[in-house]
């Protein structure tokens, strides 16, 4: 409890971890995006994710926000732990927010960077 609420406090810890999705190990961004889902859930909690999103958009030149989380999870369909806590993430993300005009705006960006599509595809590859 003490290490979270000092992870809450310090936005830049929130950016370091964030920046963790870009390891290669597909437990590692699982347990990542776990932890940011429990961040996001916490009062002003989603606030300090979307900004971390947006300096990981900054760091690593992305031109969308979550567009380097979109790819891995593209990519990453044979681990079904990783795809299950980034659709977890999202669902969180997206939903954990009480205006309707920012929740259909947080949906769009996932939908702008092919998540419904991949999804109505089918295109996941489960064994």
């Amino acid at each position: 409890k003490s290490g979270f609420s000092l992870v809450m406090n310090h936005p830049a810890c929130v950016n370091e971890i964030t920046l963790s999705l870009n390891n290669k190990n597909a437990r590692t961004k699982a347990l990542v995006l776990e932890l940011l889902a429990a961040v996001c859930l916490v009062r002003g909690g989603h606030d300090i994710i979307l900004a971390a999103f947006d300096n990981f958009k900054e760091v690593c030149g992305e031109k969308n926000r979550f567009e380097k989380l979109m790819e891995y999870f593209r990519n990453e369909d044979t681990n079904i732990d990783f795809m299950v806590a980034c659709m977890q993430f999202i669902n969180i993300v997206v939903h954990s927010v009480e205006n309707m005009n920012f929740r259909v705006f947080l949906q769009y960006e996932f939908t702008h960077l092919g998540l419904d599509h991949y999804l109505e595809v089918g295109d996941l590859h489960c064994p």
